[in-house]
C-alpha cells in the first residue's frame, strides 16, 4: 500500500479531521473511536491511505516522537488476526483461530480461538494508542462498552482480552485509572477470571506490523483520589465578582484550573461539571459564562495542585491573581492562555508525565 504523507491540522469530531496535503487542506476519515488528544496535534506528521468513501483518504498512522503509531481500529483487528494465523502472537502460538466476529448474547467478540487442549475461548482485542515513556494505558476515553465486554467475558467462563499496543518500545501496560476509573476497577475485579495479556507492535521500515512483543501488565492499587486540571473555553470577555476576591475581568481565550479531590476525585470533578448551585470555590463564580471543554483527572498522585499550578505557569499561562489559592502560598491556581493549550505537545507532555512518569521510573 502506498502511504501519503501529510500534516495534521485539526479534528472536527471523532471520525473526521483536516490535514494539509500538497499545500491544500483536505478532509480525511479518522478510523478510531478514541480521543487521540496527545497524538493528533496541529503540525504533526501523519500518513494517509486512499479511501473509497465520503473522504478521499483515511488517516492510518501518526508519527509520534519519530515512530509510527497505527490508529486504524478496524485495521488493527485485521493485523492481529493475521499475526494469530502466522503464530506470531506471544503466548498464543499454539492457539488456533476458528472464527472472527463471534456472537455471545448481545455482544460480538473479535475472535474465537481454540486452545492447545481443544477449549474454545472468546478473545476481545483492545487497540491501545496511548503511551508515555515506555508505559502504555487503555482507554484514552471512558468506555462503558469496554467494561461491559470484560464483564461478559467473565460471564462466559472462557474469555480473554488482549491489549494491542500500537507503540514501539513499551515495557509496561496499565488500565488507565485516570481516564476511566470504573474500567480500571472492572479489570482488577475480573483479572482472576478473564485471561489478560498485553503486547506491543513491532514495525518494519515500511511501517508494517510484522510481529508483537510481550508487555508486562500491572494492576496497581490506586485510590480514587488525587489532583486534576480543568480546561475552560471563554468565548467572550466578561467581568464577575469572585467571592472575597471581588471583581475580576476575564478576556476571551482558554483557562486552566488546578485542583485536588482528596475525598473523591471524580465526585469533585462531577461538581465542576454542573452549572449553577451553591458557590463554594472560586471556580464556581465563572463556570457559568465559561464552557468546560476537558477534565483531566490524575488519580493516585496525591494533592499536587500547587505543582500543577507551577506547571501551568511554566507553560506560559498568565495567572489570575489569588484565584483558587486562598489556602496555600501560590499566586494562583487559575491560568489564562490565549490559545487552546491542548493543541500543544508541551501541555500533553506535562499531563502524561504527571500521570505515568512515576510508573516507568518505579517499574522500568
Amino acid at each position: 500500500m502506498t502511504l501519503v504523507p501529510a500534516s495534521f491540522v485539526r479534528k472536527h469530531n471523532r471520525f473526521v479531521g483536516t490535514v494539509l496535503l500538497d499545500g491544500k487542506e483536505t478532509t480525511v476519515l479518522i478510523p478510531n473511536t478514541g480521543r487521540l488528544a496527545e497524538l493528533l496535534l496541529p503540525g504533526r506528521q501523519v500518513l494517509l491511505a486512499p479511501y473509497q468513501g465520503k473522504h478521499p483518504y483515511k488517516l492510518l498512522y501518526v508519527i509520534y516522537r519519530g515512530n509510527p503509531v497505527f490508529i486504524d481500529s478496524v485495521g488493527s483487528n485485521a493485523v492481529f488476526g493475521r499475526l494469530l494465523a502466522e503464530k506470531k502472537v506471544p503466548g498464543l502460538e499454539e492457539y488456533r483461530l476458528l472464527r472472527r466476529e463471534v456472537p455471545f448474547g448481545r455482544h460480538r467478540f473479535d475472535f474465537l480461538l481454540e486452545s492447545p487442549r481443544g477449549k474454545e475461548i472468546f478473545c476481545e482485542l483492545k487497540s491501545c494508542t496511548l503511551a508515555w515513556n515506555g508505559v502504555a494505558a487503555f482507554p484514552d476515553a471512558p468506555t462503558e462498552r469496554g467494561r461491559d465486554h470484560i464483564l461478559t467475558l467473565r460471564k462466559s467462563g472462557r474469555g480473554m482480552v488482549v491489549f494491542f499496543i500500537l507503540h514501539r518500545d513499551v515495557t509496561i501496560f496499565v488500565p488507565d485509572y485516570h481516564t476511566h476509573y470504573e474500567f480500571y476497577e472492572t479489570v482488577k475485579e475480573c483479572a482472576g477470571d478473564v485471561e489478560m495479556r498485553a503486547c506491543a507492535a513491532i514495525y518494519n521500515e515500511n511501517h508494517d506490523i510484522t510481529g508483537l512483543s510481550p508487555v508486562r501488565m500491572l494492576l496497581p492499587e490506586v485510590p480514587p483520589t488525587g489532583s486534576y486540571l480543568l480546561v475552560y473555553h471563554n468565548p467572550g470577555a466578561f467581568c464577575a465578582a469572585v467571592g472575597a476576591l471581588g471583581q475580576r475581568e476575564f478576556p476571551p481565550g482558554y483557562y486552566v484550573y488546578a485542583g485536588s479531590g482528596m475525598a473523591n476525585l471524580y465526585a469533585r470533578i462531577g461538581h465542576h461539571r454542573k452549572k449553577g448551585g451553591k458557590k463554594h470555590w472560586h471556580i464556581d463564580y465563572v463556570k457559568g459564562p465559561m464552557r468546560l471543554v476537558s477534565d483531566l483527572p490524575m488519580a493516585g498522585i496525591g494533592n499536587r495542585e500547587c505543582e500543577l499550578a507551577e506547571d501551568l505557569a511554566a507553560l506560559g499561562g498568565k495567572a489570575v491573581p489569588g484565584f483558587g489559592s486562598s489556602d496555600c502560598r501560590c499566586g494562583s491556581h487559575f491560568y489564562f492562555f490565549q490559545h487552546d493549550p491542548r493543541k500543544r505537545e508541551s501541555f500533553w507532555d506535562m499531563v502524561l508525565e504527571r500521570r505515568f512518569g512515576g510508573i516507568g521510573r518505579t517499574n522500568g
